[in-house]
């Protein structure tokens, strides 16, 4: 379905819910995916998918809520949902389910986002993007054949419509794609791995590597990298100063700091106080803040929340302090915090929960770096910039730590562990390399040690959340690297999980 089938199928709901007792939020959504990977010059999987459906989430006058979907879009469908979710209001209503009159309260919008793609999905038929898939994968294991490589490439079109009894009406579309090379490399009895991407909103981004090889001269130098942490020792355990690249400042700020600001989840997180946001609170040394809040053309782009409010840009943390935290319309107020449209939902089937967009960790100290093509003549600049600006701590090891394989964070006590892709000491001229190691520890601690920033900012390292069983893109980042000081509760050393 395109965008102005859903608006429409909407507003012929929300017309046959004006004769029924109740609030009432229709959402509608529909997404395209076509997605493709290859392995060692052979396709793997070529997919096509497409779904869309509704959903319609009604309270009663004291504020109990049902939610109803189908993904079967006939006539009288829409009037069958309404029915059913104000049934299941009323139900909860009668067993003294817990009620929220917010979204009663919520001032009404119109709003139209059309979409930013350039080439839509189907407008470059799939064979041809399995051509071009295709040539860019051989060119790859033709300039670099010691590796074993995966290519893929998604390609994704979400038309989202969300209608409310108060007359709102938004709709907007997200496009998105990304290509990626994953490759594998052994050396001594080792083996390691790289996975780099390039992200866009259409298949431009395909035409763009065909024409500049940005990507493959990006891969094949990480995989050159690897080889060389095979071979590598492995770094002992202590505290170090550190310096993070843009990808790991991402995962500090999203796993360890975003998701503790979230308002459904205050009384379980280590920033909350009795179940409020504790502002004011120092987290941070002044300079150091913490934003969300979505980007155009951003792999987890949404202008919009899932209830129909504008999606606000949020300074989380503002010179150090505890400012804001991440509010949907039905659980901020008891969190203490503003409701910012923070409420996302994975599809038309789920209901809104609150969660980031694009979280950027950034500081006013930054030093300026000139990005570099290839990685060991950016180690070199680093190194450069640091004793030009007597950043470099002499008479121990200054470790930089390079890409960002996921981790675990405990909300409530803050506690991380976090895994790269491996270590240079840029403190000795030889830029030494160490296998990866777990970087862990107390996330307040962590921030507090930021120190200052290298490089402009880079906010598109992206991946997915999960959260109450739903899975929505996010992304990020902060300058290229962040400088941090040695803290004796944050922890460098051990082997990857």
């Amino acid at each position: 379905m395109e965008q102005k089938e859903i608006k429409a199928l909407v507003q012929t709901v929300l017309a046959e819910a004006k004769d029924l007792e109740g609030y009432f939020i229709v959402r509608a959504q529909s997404r395209r995916e076509w997605s493709m990977r290859l392995s060692n010059g052979r396709f793997e999987r070529v997919s096509t998918g497409e779904d869309s459906g509704l959903g319609v989430h009604a309270f009663t006058e004291t504020g109990a809520s049902g939610f109803a979907t189908s993904d079967v879009l006939e006539k009288g469908m829409g009037r069958k949902l309404l029915e059913k979710a104000i049934k299941l209001a009323r139900r909860n209503e009668e067993i003294g389910s817990k009620g929220n009159r917010q979204i009663w309260e919520a001032s009404p919008l119109l709003a139209e986002v059309d979409s930013s793609s350039q080439k839509p999905l189907g407008d470059v038929p799939l064979a041809e993007l399995q051509r071009m898939v295709m040539t860019l994968h051989a060119s790859l294991r033709s300039v670099f054949p010691g590796g074993v490589w995966q290519s893929s490439y998604r390609q994704i079109e979400e038309a989202w419509c969300i209608g409310r009894s108060d007359g709102t009406l938004v709709s907007f579309v997200i496009p998105r794609a990304v290509l990626m090379h994953q490759g594998t490399v052994r050396g001594k009895g080792n083996a390691q791995s790289t996975l780099i991407h390039r992200s866009g909103v259409d298949a431009t981004l395909l035409f763009d590597e065909l024409d500049d090889k940005f990507l493959e001269k990006k891969a094949v130098d990480r995989a050159k990298f690897a080889l060389d942490v095979c071979d590598a020792p492995q770094l002992p355990s202590g505290h170090y100063p550190l310096i993070i690249d843009y990808g790991l400042a991402k995962g500090l700020a999203h796993e360890a700091f975003g998701h503790a600001v979230e308002s459904d989840h205050m009384n379980e997180s280590v920033l909350g106080d009795a179940g409020k946001l504790r502002k004011g609170l120092r987290v941070a040394r002044p300079g150091v803040h913490i934003i969300d809040g979505p980007l155009t053309g951003d792999w987890a782009n949404q202008p919009y929340s899932a209830n129909g409010l504008p999606r606000e840009t949020v300074t989380i943390v503002r010179d150090g302090v505890l400012e804001a935290g991440l509010g949907d319309i039905f659980s901020a107020e008891d969190a203490g915090i503003p409701v910012t449209g923070a409420g996302r939902a994975e599809s038309y089937g789920h209901i809104p929960l609150p969660r980031m967009s694009n979280i950027r960790l950034l500081v006013d100290r930054m030093l300026p770096l000139v990005p570099q093509e290839f990685l060991m003549a950016e180690v070199k600049a680093v190194r450069e910039t640091l004793i030009e600006h007597k950043e470099l701590l002499k008479g121990q090891k200054n470790l930089l730590l390079l890409g960002y394989r996921g981790g675990q964070v405990n909300p409530k006590t803050g506690d991380f562990v976090f895994q790269c892709d491996g270590i240079i000491d840029v403190a000795d001229p030889e830029l030494p390399i160490y296998q990866p190691s777990i970087f862990s520890g107390k996330i307040l601690s962590a921030l507090k040690a930021i120190r200052g920033g290298l490089g402009e900012g880079r906010y598109d390292a992206i991946g997915t959340c999960g959260k109450g069983g739903q899975s929505v893109a996010s992304s990020g980042g902060s300058h290229r690297y962040l400088l941090m000081d040695v803290d004796q509760q944050v922890s460098l050393g051990g082997e990857q999980l």
